[in-house]
């Protein structure tokens, strides 16, 4: 039985956190592979990987609950107070940990030379001012299975701080309220994947060309979930719609409209679980939302573990070591960073309530 997604939203009952938790492990998870030197059996069986579904993820619950926030409160000075507050400060500590604890303990250079390059203090304040593309330290994870990265999941961020500024725009313009038009938009940046648009195959090849495809994913994504909270009162959440999207995503595996199946999937799908599975799921996030916190952390400690063991390291045992390390920081930047970040509601003697 399908159940209309007004009514599940009015009474604020979701399992969100668990799902942002479940995503940044599925990144976690993910990452093993190409940090081990192997590659990951999914993305040979269905031509996506699970880091990949977890962004997906993020980005569907991120353009839903984002449109939410700016339709409750249209105010741009507000708006974007919330959306530094969820990121910056805990981005901040993260990348300072990354060059200021990480860093010396792996880098090749004299630690003199290491905190003396200025390298390091432009990595430091590129990276926390969300410039995350292409940022490396000096001599550190030289000789890794994965050299030079030093935290590669940061890559995201910027592309999901362009769609809050997006959002602000089209709420602006009136855009975000008028469903035709954000349905457009999507369907635009995702036919762009597909066979159907010459993009896919003019720029498909190259590394730039495969950047401007991720981020059109990621874009269009984002725009499909401010879609879904456009068509809240009319939008029905139906396992068995799910099942169908499951079967077309399965018979799509590994060809050319893989990418265009995999957000339809779990666009949809993480709006069905989110809202159609058991509270008592929500135990998982209990300690709290560490999902951020696991998504910044992880890859710095992974490429540590795999500087101390190398080729010693399989994909399962650097997840099992690397999962409690980082869920242990990720608690510790909620419960000191972010959570006391978001309590800053107050501004200008404006109350502000953070999504």
């Amino acid at each position: 039985m399908a159940v209309n997604l007004q009514r599940r939203l009015d009474d604020r009952d979701n399992n969100f956190d668990v799902l942002r938790l479940f995503a940044a492990a599925l990144v976690l998870w993910s990452h093993c592979y190409p940090l081990t030197g192997n590659v990951e059996p999914l993305s040979e069986v269905a031509g996506a990987t699970g880091g990949e579904i977890g962004v997906i993820m993020f980005f569907a619950m991120s353009g839903f609950l984002i449109a939410r926030s700016w339709s409750e409160d249209p105010d741009p000075g507000r708006y974007f107070l919330k959306r530094a507050l969820r990121l910056l400060p805990a981005l901040a500590v993260a990348v300072a940990f990354t060059t200021f604890v990480v860093g010396p303990l792996f880098t090749t250079e004299p630690l003199v030379d290491y905190l003396t390059d200025p390298e390091t203090w432009f990595y430091f304040v590129r990276a926390s001012l969300l410039v995350t593309i292409s940022g490396h330290l000096p001599g550190v994870f030289l000789t890794n299975d994965y050299p030079n990265a030093v935290n590669g999941s940061l890559w995201t961020l910027p592309v999901e701080a362009g769609c809050y500024v997006m959002v602000a725009v089209l709420g602006w313009l009136g855009i975000v309220r008028r469903s035709s038009l954000l349905l457009a938009g999507s369907v635009l940046c995702l036919l762009a994947l597909t066979p159907l648009s010459p993009l896919a195959t003019a720029v498909g090849d190259t590394a730039a060309g495969g950047n401007t495809l991720i981020v059109l994913q990621l874009t269009g994504t984002f725009l499909l979930g401010a879609l879904f909270y456009s068509l809240r009162a009319r939008l029905r959440l139906s396992w068995l719609v799910l099942a169908a999207l499951v079967l077309l995503w399965v018979l799509t595996w590994d060809g050319e409209w893989t990418a265009f199946t995999t957000v339809l999937l779990f666009s949809y799908g993480t709006l069905v679980l989110a809202f159609r599975t058991p509270a008592s799921l929500r135990r998982l996030a209990a300690p709290g939302d560490v999902s951020y916190g696991v998504y910044v952390y992880a890859f710095p400690v992974q490429q540590s573990l795999s500087a101390l063991w190398g080729s010693a390291l399989s994909p399962g045992v650097m997840f099992a070591i690397a999962a409690p390390i980082t869920y242990a920081l990720a608690l510790l930047s909620w419960r000191l960073i972010e959570r006391p970040a978001l309590r800053l509601r107050r501004r200008g003697g404006v109350q502000v309530r953070v999504v």
